[in-house]
């Protein structure tokens, strides 16, 4: 499935420098690992030539926690168990970051909607799934995502924690896992 018409008639663009759909006015939210990480991230992942997730050429480049976090293989164990299930599946991915659990689910074979709240961190997942036609990059936030798609997979990896800075309500956590639940298929 490919959702470019679906974010085109949604009001998202792509952005043909980087591959990443987003709406015209779109700024970001304020979260980051600091500017020297993302950027060394960034860097590291654009002048890779093998970006599978188990890169030998990728964890050379692991020198600190925000490193080992973006760029190691091993957090893709989460999902590990479930690898089978993705395949031919849609997926959206809350929260992409640089892309470590976005390659993973787009080697398994499903057809991903990685939403990232960070420009410059969808344009990094976007460029470690840059060889991967099942994988789209959206940046925006989860709160004001509307799209007409039920989706067979929703993930919050590393996301849930952060909805009191993101979300707002009375209750952030709920609020987003409500949401979440309503972008899944019956």
């Amino acid at each position: 499935m490919k959702f470019d018409t679906i974010l085109a008639k949604a009001g998202y663009l792509p952005d043909t420098s980087n591959q990443v759909w987003a709406r015209p006015d779109y700024t970001g939210i304020a979260y980051s690992d600091g500017d020297e990480i993302e950027n060394r991230i960034g860097a590291i992942i654009a002048n890779a030539a093998d970006l599978s997730v188990f890169s030998i050429e990728l964890a050379t480049g692991v020198t600190d926690w925000a490193s080992l976090y973006h760029l190691s293989g091993n957090r893709a164990n989460i999902l590990r168990p479930f690898t089978e299930t993705f395949a031919d599946r849609t997926v959206l991915e809350i929260g992409a970051g640089c892309g470590a659990i976005t390659r993973f689910l787009g080697e398994s074979g499903a057809h991903v909607l990685a939403l990232e709240g960070t420009a410059r961190r969808a344009a990094i997942a976007r460029s470690r799934t840059r060889d991967l036609s099942n994988v789209t990059v959206l940046a925006d936030r989860f709160e004001d995502l509307s799209l007409p798609l039920r989706f067979d997979v929703v993930t919050l990896i590393g996301v849930l924690e952060y909805a009191p800075l993101f979300t707002k309500g009375e209750d952030p956590p709920l609020h987003m896992l409500l949401k979440a639940r309503d972008l899944l298929k019956p």
